[in-house]
């Protein structure tokens, strides 16, 4: 069962974000907590802010991890499949002499 796809978070104009945008506006958040730049009514919103991002990051890599390991997969099974098809070839045609 597939996870729901989780909504992308939205910039202050409403606007939804990238991925990258997501991560900057993250980035963004952390270093201003880190610096003390927000006061009491900004923190709040802008752990919201952060959380939103962050969740929707994990997910976003979580579904291209599944994605790669799905292609990677395909690729063994055709990788598989080709060399048993050469082996097969290798015995029924003849060398050249």
């Amino acid at each position: 069962m597939k996870d729901k796809k989780t909504p992308k978070p939205v910039s202050p104009e409403g606007r939804e974000l990238t991925y990258l945008e997501a991560v900057e506006d993250l980035a963004r958040i952390i270093d201003a907590m880190e610096n003390d730049e927000l006061n009491m009514d900004e923190l709040s919103e802008k752990v919201k802010a952060a959380t939103e991002r962050l969740n929707y990051c994990q997910k976003a890599l979580h579904a291209i991890e599944q994605n790669v390991n799905e292609l990677m997969k395909a690729n063994a099974r055709c990788m598989a499949e080709f060399e048993q098809l050469s082996k097969q070839e290798a015995i029924i045609t003849p060398p050249n002499e």
